[in-house]
């Protein structure tokens, strides 16, 4: 029988956004969107290249709002030859994981090039640790379409990472668009996804607020709740009215048993 992290209820409820949403908004008002944020309900924030102008005043900002950065993305060419200073960017926002978001093309071509990607990823996540942080891997849809041999690249990611150094960040709408079910590798990999994204699919393949398309998110956060998930956090890559979206999202969070007890509300602007 699987142990039950006794701390996910506690923390996976603090409902956090990919700051990628209301890119748009950020950079006309950082500071505005980041309080309609915490003003809907989010109490977490994972940033994706908008950090503000200065990085130490940002994380200041994120305290006064009672928000936190327990994550953010860094670019892998970053990452791969110099990592300290993203990893400086991490500490001065109270972040715990750095994430790599992304690959290009033209170096996931081949297995080879999947292994390398692989034995990088595990000596990034060693400096990670060095650093008291932790590394994941953010997947798109491409980790599930198959090499030759008929190999795909997510079980290679799976495999050859070093599970302690290694973690990783499920994407459930490109899960989807690969043809992945989320809780089912959500509960055969307990304690390698510490974070998971929450994006809606709908009907015509784009992405849409949550529950107004056709991913089952019951199913995926009872198995979060299995496997140790601590951070959830909502994305929606495309919307004419980013806030209007996200506020949309996190209520119908509120209503999925598995996260409605101590939720966070809204707050009075």
């Amino acid at each position: 029988m699987m142990t039950i992290d006794s701390t996910f209820g506690r923390e996976v409820r603090k409902i956090g956004l990919q700051l990628y949403t209301v890119r748009d908004l950020l950079k006309v008002d950082f500071e505005g969107t980041l309080r309609r944020v915490a003003i809907l309900g989010y109490s977490e924030v994972e940033f994706a290249g908008i950090l503000g102008s200065d990085v130490s005043h940002t994380r200041k900002l994120l305290l006064g709002l009672g928000l936190t950065a327990p994550s953010l993305h860094i670019d892998y060419p970053s990452l791969r030859d110099n990592a300290q200073p993203s990893f400086e960017i991490a500490h001065l926002l109270g972040s715990r994981f750095v994430i790599c978001p992304w690959l290009d093309p033209s170096v996931r071509k081949t297995t080879d090039d999947w292994k390398r990607i692989c034995d990088n990823l595990n000596t990034i996540g060693q400096l990670a640790s060095r650093s008291n942080l932790t590394l994941a891997y953010h997947n798109h849809d491409f980790e599930f379409a198959a090499l030759p041999g008929g190999i795909q690249p997510y079980d290679v990611l799976l495999r050859r990472t070093d599970e302690r150094l290694v973690k990783f960040e499920l994407d459930v709408y490109w899960a989807t668009k690969g043809n992945l079910d989320s809780a089912r590798v959500l509960r055969a990999n307990p304690s390698r996804f510490p974070l998971v994204h929450l994006k809606d699919m709908a009907k015509d393949g784009s992405t849409t607020e949550l529950g107004r398309g056709t991913i089952d998110f019951a199913s995926i956060l009872e198995a979060a709740r299995q496997s140790g998930v601590r951070h959830v956090l909502v994305e929606q890559d495309v919307s004419t009215d980013p806030l209007r979206s996200i506020e949309t999202s996190i209520a119908f969070l509120r209503n999925q048993p598995y996260l409605s007890r101590g939720f966070i509300r809204p707050r009075t602007p």
